[in-house]
C-alpha cells in the first residue's frame, strides 16, 4: 500500500516537473528564440502604420494667379475587412441603414475598392456635415468607421485652361507601387492624367509621409504620441507663362467657334494664351463624373477632349506661301519683283486647271503683290522653278513637320511631304509634279498643327531659329540662333506680311495704334466647309507677339480669323502697357 502511494507521488512529481519543463521551454521560445517576432506582433496590435498623402503642388499663371490648387474634403471610411464573403460587418450594415444607401450598389462599389488593394474603403466621398457628425458622435457604436480628411483638386477657371492644365485621376491597378518600404503610389492616390498635371507629375505630386500611432484592438486611436517614419513633402508649385487675362480675352475672341488659337511672346517664345475649342471643365474629374456625362463628352462630334493645339492637323493653306516665297528667294527662283503670266482665275497645268481663290483673277502681280493678295496662280508658277526638297528644307527650318516639344501627350509632327514620301504613298513613278502646285499654296498632303504655325510666325518675326513655345517660366532663358536665311529675304517677308494687313487680304486684323503684319488663309477641307487661318505678329517693325488662329469650317481667313487676332492683340497691348506702368 505504501509502495503504491509512493509511486503515485513520484508520478505526480514527474508530471509537475514535466509541466514546468514545458512552461519553461515555451517561455524560452517566446522570450529568447521568438522574441523579435512577438515584439513585432505586439507592436502591431497596438500600433498602426498610417500614410499621409502629400498636398499636390499648385499650378500658377505668370502673375501668380491660381490655375489649379487643392480644397479639402472629408470622407467616411471603413477598414477593408468590413466586407467578407458573408456580407457587411455590423458597422457597415448600420451605416448603410442610417444613410439609406442601396445595399447592393454600395457593396459592389466597396468590393471594387477592396479588390484594388485599398487599405481603407471609402463609403462616402466628400460627405455632408450632418453625416460626418453622425459618425463622430456615435463612434463608440461604429468600430472601424473613421472620418478622413483628404484633398480634392480644384480648377478655379473651370474650362478656360482645360487642355493646357489637364486633370488628375485615381491611379490604376497597374500604377500602384508596391516596391520599397515607402511605396510611391497607393490605391486611392491621384495622378496627373493630361496636360501639365501629367507632364509635371514628378514636381506636383510631392512625397507622402508615414507615421505610427497607438490603437486598441478595435482600431480606435488610444495614444497621443505619433512616431514619424517619413516626413510629408508637399508638391512643388509650377509657374506657367500663361496669363489668365490674356487667356480669357482669347477665349472671348473665339466666341465659342470650333478651332484653336495660340499667342507667343517674342523673342522668348513664352505661350501667353492658347485656346482649343470646344473644351470641358477639368473639375468634373475631381468631383466625380457620371457615366452619362462621360458618354456625352465622348460622343460629342466636335471632340472636346481633342487638344487641337498639338493633336489636330490641318492644311496650312495660304500662310504656307511664306514658306514657298522664302524658298524661292533663297534658291534664286524668284526675286521680290518677279512676275509671271497674269492670273485670270485659273492656271492650266498638264491635263487640268488649277483655280485661284479669286475666280475673276488678279491680273499682273509681282512677287510682293502675289503674297499681299494671296494669288494662287503666281505660286503655281514659282513652284515649278523649285523642288520639294528645297521647299521642305525651309518648312523644317521654320518649325513645321516636327514636334515642338510641348509638354502635352499625343503631339503630332504633321506632314511635310518630299519625293520619298510621295513614293511611299503612291508608289515610285505613280505620282506627277502636279502635286507640287498644291504644295505651293499649302494644300494637298501638307498637314500642320496650330502650335507649329505659331512657331513659324514667331521665327519669321524674330529671325530666331531656336524660338520654341515655352510653357513654364523656368524655361525662358534659351539661347537664340539666326535662321539659315539671308536677312534681306526675311526682311522682305516681314514687309510683305505688313502689306497683307495694310492693303491686302488681312485688313480686318488692323489696329489703330499698332502696325500688324500677317497672312490670311482659307484651307480646303475634304470633309466639309473650308477652314479659316490667320497668322501674324505685332508691332510689325519690332515684334513682341505672334499669333496663329484657325477656325474650323468657318470660311475665309481674312473675314473671320483676322478679326479674332485684332481683338486679342488690342487686349495684349493694353495688358502690356499696364504692366509697364506698374513696373
Amino acid at each position: 500500500m505504501a509502495e503504491s502511494r509512493d509511486l503515485q507521488a513520484r508520478i505526480y512529481r514527474g508530471l509537475v516537473v514535466l509541466l514546468f519543463g514545458i512552461v519553461a521551454v515555451n517561455l524560452f521560445q517566446m522570450q529568447i528564440v521568438h522574441n523579435q517576432n512577438y515584439r513585432k506582433q505586439a507592436a502591431h496590435n497596438r500600433q498602426e502604420r498610417v500614410r499621409v498623402r502629400a498636398p499636390r503642388g499648385r499650378i500658377l499663371d505668370r502673375e501668380g494667379r491660381v490655375l489649379a490648387d487643392n480644397v479639402f474634403k472629408a470622407s467616411i471610411t471603413l477598414p477593408s475587412s468590413s466586407i467578407s464573403t458573408d456580407g457587411p460587418d455590423s458597422t457597415l450594415a448600420t451605416l448603410i441603414d442610417w444613410f439609406e444607401l442601396d445595399e447592393e450598389t454600395t457593396l459592389a462599389r466597396l468590393r471594387r475598392q477592396q479588390e484594388s488593394g485599398r487599405g481603407r474603403l471609402v463609403l462616402m466621398n466628400d460627405a455632408s456635415m450632418s453625416r460626418l457628425a453622425a459618425v463622430e458622435e456615435r463612434a463608440r457604436d461604429l468600430p472601424g468607421a473613421r472620418v478622413d480628411a483628404s484633398a480634392r483638386r480644384r480648377y478655379p477657371n473651370g474650362s478656360l485652361f482645360a487642355h493646357l492644365i489637364g486633370y488628375t485621376g485615381e491611379v490604376s491597378a497597374a500604377e500602384v507601387d508596391t516596391a520599397g518600404k515607402f511605396p510611391l503610389y497607393r490605391p486611392g492616390d491621384a495622378i496627373g492624367r493630361e496636360g501639365v498635371e501629367s507632364a509635371r507629375e514628378v514636381d506636383l505630386r510631392g512625397q507622402a509621409g508615414w507615421y505610427l500611432r497607438e490603437v486598441n484592438a478595435r482600431g480606435r486611436v488610444v495614444g497621443t504620441r505619433e512616431i514619424a517614419l517619413l516626413e510629408v513633402l508637399p508638391g512643388r508649385d509650377v509657374h506657367m507663362t500663361l496669363s489668365v487675362e490674356l487667356q480669357d480675352s482669347l477665349m472671348a475672341a473665339m466666341a465659342g467657334r470650333t478651332g484653336c488659337a495660340v499667342a507667343l511672346s517674342l523673342p522668348d517664345g513664352a505661350v501667353l494664351a492658347a485656346v482649343s475649342l470646344p473644351t470641358f471643365d477639368s473639375n468634373i474629374f475631381s468631383r466625380g463624373i457620371s457615366s452619362d456625362e462621360w458618354n456625352a463628352l465622348l460622343s460629342d462630334p466636335r471632340h472636346p477632349f481633342l487638344n487641337r493645339l498639338v493633336q489636330a492637323t490641318y492644311p496650312p493653306g495660304s500662310p504656307y506661301k511664306i514658306v514657298t516665297s522664302l524658298s524661292a528667294l533663297e534658291n534664286g527662283a524668284a526675286s521680290d519683283g518677279t512676275s509671271y503670266e497674269p492670273c485670270l482665275g485659273s492656271y492650266h497645268y498638264g491635263d487640268r486647271d488649277f483655280r485661284c481663290w479669286k475666280r475673276t483673277g488678279h491680273g499682273y502681280l509681282d512677287h510682293t503683290g502675289a503674297l499681299v493678295h494671296s494669288c494662287d496662280v503666281f505660286y503655281y508658277q514659282v513652284i515649278q522653278r523649285l523642288d520639294l526638297a528645297q521647299l521642305k528644307e525651309v518648312a523644317l527650318a521654320l518649325g513645321l513637320g516636327q514636334s515642338t516639344r510641348s509638354p502635352f501627350k499625343g503631339e503630332t509632327a504633321g506632314i511635310i511631304p518630299d519625293i520619298e514620301w510621295y513614293d511611299r504613298r503612291f508608289g515610285k513613278g505613280r505620282w506627277t509634279r502636279g502635286v507640287m502646285l498644291n504644295n505651293a499654296i499649302g494644300q494637298g498632303e501638307i498637314l500642320v498643327t496650330p502650335l507649329q504655325m505659331a512657331v513659324l510666325t514667331g521665327r519669321v518675326a524674330s529671325g530666331d531659329a531656336n524660338l520654341s513655345p515655352r510653357f513654364f517660366m523656368e524655361d525662358l532663358s534659351a539661347e537664340s540662333a539666326p535662321l539659315p536665311f539671308r536677312p534681306a529675304n526675311l526682311a522682305w517677308i516681314r514687309h510683305a506680311m505688313g502689306q497683307v494687313v495694310d492693303i491686302g487680304t488681312g485688313t480686318k486684323a488692323r489696329l489703330e495704334a499698332v502696325e500688324v503684319a500677317g497672312k490670311t488663309g482659307t484651307a480646303e477641307n475634304p470633309h466639309g466647309d473650308d477652314h479659316a487661318w490667320f497668322v501674324g505678329f505685332a508691332p510689325a517693325s519690332h515684334p513682341e507677339v505672334a499669333v496663329a488662329i484657325i477656325l474650323e469650317n468657318a470660311g475665309h481667313g481674312g473675314a473671320v480669323a483676322a478679326p479674332v487676332a485684332a481683338r486679342w492683340m488690342e487686349t495684349f497691348f493694353n495688358w502690356r502697357e499696364r504692366g509697364e506702368e506698374q513696373r
